[in-house]
């Protein structure tokens, strides 16, 4: 993850371009999952949202970067979901159940198709690995509150890496063909295979941990 934290991932009223770039997103993946594939066009895709090609590519550069605003929103809403989770849960217990809101919200998307296409070509693969990446850096972010450590510190990074990582595993495991399970039982075991230091509190009670300055070296001094 990058030294600076980009802006969290929030929930926030959509207005203007950000709500027809959602929706636009929503049209795409809707398509891709119907047809299960992503073989479209530009202008197909563009079409089929009820946008101008240029519209299109003023809102996606890249017709994978389409696929973005929907699962970011999907992200942020199971990011809201564990951070609004009470205090007696544990951040892994939080994430379980806020994985089970937001597939249980997403009904009509079926994740084995979604998966399928998005290990379809190498430039889906890559916008899949940076909503990884990204799902990494927002759940570091709402583990290190929910801890009371610095979300930039090395166990708030660790446990951000943890959390996507287990929730890849058991949408995987889930949805692959001919395998059909509950993914948050999935992304239960995943956890529960953790020792619960990660997700533990400071000794001491709640609080930013203070990071030590790098001590100087002597190096050189006479």
């Amino acid at each position: 993850m990058p030294d600076r934290l980009p802006p969290p991932l929030t929930l926030a009223p959509r207005e203007g371009r950000d709500q027809a770039m959602l929706e636009a997103s929503r049209a795409v993946i809707g398509l891709f999952l119907r047809e299960r594939t992503s073989d479209f066009s530009v202008k197909e895709l563009a079409a089929h949202a009820g946008l101008s090609e240029r519209t299109f590519y003023r809102y996606f550069p890249r017709k994978e970067d389409a696929i973005r605003p929907a699962v970011d929103a999907s992200l942020a809403s199971i990011v809201s979901n564990v951070r609004a989770a009470p205090r007696g849960k544990t951040v892994p217990e939080a994430l379980v159940e806020a994985l089970g809101q937001s597939l249980a919200e997403e009904s009509a998307m079926s994740w084995e198709n979604l998966l399928s296409v998005l290990n379809e070509t190498e430039s889906l693969r890559a916008v899949w690995l940076q909503i990884l990446t990204d799902a990494e850096v927002a759940l570091a972010r709402v583990a290190a509150e929910r801890l009371g450590i610095a979300p930039d510190s090395q166990r708030a990074r660790l446990a951000g890496a943890v959390l996507a990582t287990a929730g890849r595993l058991a949408l995987e495991q889930s949805f692959s063909v001919g395998r059909k399970r509950d993914p948050g039982e999935a992304l239960a075991e995943y956890l529960g295979l953790l020792g619960p230091t990660l997700f533990e509190e400071p000794a001491g009670g709640r609080g930013p941990v203070r990071r030590t300055p790098p001590r100087r070296s002597h190096q050189g001094r006479r």
